[in-house]
């Protein structure tokens, strides 16, 4: 098969780990070619590098010039490539999709940004319309018109399907819910030790676009300052530099002492993080999956998530929620931890990991198995 990959818009660390595991599963096919078409940036560039001796890896690297230009390369001229090179399958890695080539066609769901009702309210609360009209609503009609004519759509935990059904018609699609983050029970680490009469750690993870409303990292900092009031001894890690959070608006200078900024870190110094009392907070509004909680139960730790139906279908019911925009509600929740033992505390991690190793390992575990069952039943977008 030659296969033409759409991954125009991966730019984020979570966005390059998945497109990282799906080229190592191509690798599995050596027969097959495959043509991946990206746009130019530092972490696009590192993993073209990884890969460049690759036969059967194909890298066509364009410069982004926004939305409109992504959209006419992505419909005339990847025309023009698909009839020039015979391709069997068009597999589009970020959401949107050609119109009317008439052969198998895959979109695959990553962001779900566009498709949440509840951001709406952040946008409209804060009286930022305008913005929401710019960064939501255009792209959400764009992204949910291509939607309307796609048969074929790639999830990554079944309660994506579930929020799209709130724009679109779910019934006469096909989905496949893939593993993006296959483990094995070997794989994870035994939970860290907690004495909560000693120094907590926060964990915020948080790429370049902490910024947009659906990473909701107010929320974290209000609640830093309410604990930071109580007198309770902890300490945060944070995943971005402090000229970024200051820029933003979003940061609290009280803060400051007890924080350690420490900007974009890879997966090697990830692992570092994940110590002796330490504790993953996420305020996402939505996930598809949420790679960087995944992380943190993988390498034993506690996890506190909105208590929301992603988190639910994601990371299981023995996770540690909290109510979504709900300061006070997420500061109960650490509080609370106060009571718990050592024991108390393993159990939660090893109730997440085994759901986790549960969930994911009954997905789709390979692209090549989902491009084989579109491929012989006929499922065709036209």
């Amino acid at each position: 098969m030659k296969i033409l990959v759409n991954a125009f818009g991966i730019s984020s660390a979570g966005g390059i780990t998945v497109l990282k595991k799906t080229i190592y599963e191509f690798l599995e096919n050596q027969e097959n070619q495959y043509y991946i078409f990206v746009f130019s940036n530092q972490n696009i560039l590192n993993l073209v590098q990884e890969f460049n001796n690759i036969d059967n890896i194909h890298f066509k690297i364009y410069n982004d010039y926004g939305i409109l230009f992504r959209l006419l390369r992505e419909n005339l001229y990847f025309l023009s490539f698909v009839l020039r090179n015979n391709i069997s399958l068009i597999y589009n890695f970020t959401g949107t999709r050609q119109l009317l080539f008439g052969i198998p066609t895959i979109v695959k769901i990553q962001n779900l940004l566009f498709f949440t009702k509840k951001l709406d309210l952040i946008y409209f609360d804060n009286n930022k319309k305008f913005l929401w009209l710019k960064q939501i609503w255009f792209k959400r009609f764009i992204f949910g018109l291509m939607l309307r004519f796609t048969k074929n759509i790639e999830i990554q935990s079944i309660h994506v399907k579930e929020e799209l059904s709130n724009f679109i018609n779910v019934d006469n699609k096909n989905f496949f819910v893939k593993n993006d983050f296959f483990v094995d029970q070997s794989e994870f680490s035994e939970p860290v030790q907690y004495d909560f009469n000693n120094e907590i750690t926060f964990l915020y993870i948080v790429g370049p676009h902490f910024y947009f409303p659906h990473k909701n990292i107010g929320d974290f900092v209000k609640t830093m300052i309410m604990l930071f009031n109580s007198g309770l001894n902890f300490h945060i890690n944070i995943t971005l530099t402090y000229e970024e959070l200051k820029r933003s608006g979003l940061w609290n200078d009280k803060l400051n002492k007890i924080t350690s900024f420490l900007g974009y870190i890879d997966s090697k110094r990830m692992n570092t993080l994940f110590r002796n009392n330490a504790i993953l907070i996420s305020t996402s509004v939505i996930e598809t999956l949420g790679l960087h909680v995944l992380e943190g139960v993988l390498n034993g730790v506690l996890c506190i998530v909105p208590n929301e139906s992603y988190s639910e279908n994601v990371y299981g019911n023995s996770v540690l929620t909290y109510n979504l925009f709900d300061c006070e509600s997420l500061m109960e929740t650490i509080m609370q931890l106060k009571s718990y033992n050592n024991s108390a505390c393993h159990g939660l991690i090893l109730d997440n990991q085994r759901y986790i190793c549960h969930n994911e390992n009954d997905k789709y575990s390979n692209s090549l198995s989902i491009f084989n069952d579109v491929l012989k039943k006929g499922k065709i977008d036209v």
